[in-house]
């Protein structure tokens, strides 16, 4: 499912912001861009997201800005060492002294250290970053809900053209029945070679056993009904619409294959076109 959430978490020392967005995916996949020096809360980002979905591809990024830093420490002797040295060379090589600016020294490595940060900035980081994650995840929950909504209309529509179909069908089938059978009396009246009356009966018989689909009608109302109520109920339910779309395509596809009247395939076509409709819509739903 689709849908945007950000958030954001602020101090006197720090400033966090946090955005996510969804897109469709089978599974939850998770890609969240942190600070490099804040790779260690990446367990507990994705411990957030997989409490909270269970679907979709998800894609995020931290910024986090610390707003009051401990100064840098400028180590003298290293300044010291490296200016040394700078002469010397100059002298060895038969340079005219130049000094280099204190901008360049302090450039060179080891010259200035960044002071650790102190545990109580790092909690305090930590406790913000977690603030602002949780209400980004709430508005991304909110946002594929409203998605979810339109979505579960969607499928209602559908489901309610397969099930208007499936009764036409059913109600077609005692006369798709008849009119077969009238057939084969007329075929059998017309006089040809070996159509005798027990070749009437047994392909009356057999017509009525290869248009039995009873069973094949019931397992298909069965498992519209527990469509229909799953949608009612909401949730991360689409893993099981998936399963039920496939069964009532396998009880379609069955209804046809049992049948040969033009009419009763009209509403076969109907009630698979339905189906393909679903399962599109399905592979959204989390």
């Amino acid at each position: 499912m689709t849908g945007y959430g950000r958030g954001a978490a602020s101090h006197e020392k720090v400033q966090v912001d946090v955005e996510l967005r969804s897109v469709n995916g089978r599974g939850l996949t998770v890609k969240v861009r942190l600070p490099s020096d804040r790779l260690a809360l990446e367990p507990k980002i994705d411990e957030f997201l997989r409490k909270n979905l269970d679907r979709g591809s998800v894609q995020g990024q931290v910024r986090i800005q610390v707003l009051r830093h401990r100064p840098a420490i400028v180590d003298h002797e290293v300044i010291h060492r490296y200016l040394r040295e700078w002469r010397t060379i100059e002298r060895e090589l038969g340079m005219e002294q130049c000094d280099p600016g204190l901008g360049e020294l302090l450039r060179l490595p080891g010259a200035m250290e960044t002071p650790s940060e102190t545990g109580t900035m790092r909690r305090l980081v930590d406790r913000h970053v977690k603030k602002a994650f949780l209400e980004a995840i709430k508005h991304l929950v909110q946002s594929r809900e409203k998605e979810g909504l339109r979505l579960r209309r969607l499928l209602e529509q559908q489901l309610g053209l397969l099930r208007r179909n499936a009764r036409g069908a059913g109600k077609r089938q005692p006369a798709a029945v008849r009119e077969a059978q009238a057939r084969l009396r007329r075929k059998a009246k017309s006089g040809a070679v070996g159509l005798d009356a027990s070749w009437l009966e047994r392909e009356l018989t057999a017509s009525v056993e290869r248009a039995d689909v009873e069973e094949e009608m019931a397992r298909l109302d069965i498992h519209c009904e527990r469509f229909a109520a799953l949608l009612k109920a909401g949730g991360p339910i689409g893993r099981e619409l998936e399963f039920l779309i496939q069964e009532c395509h396998r009880e379609v596809t069955t209804l046809g294959s049992k049948s040969s009247d033009a009419k009763l395939s009209a509403f076969v076509v109907a009630m698979k076109l339905a189906i393909q409709r679903m399962k599109e819509q399905a592979a959204n739903v989390e």
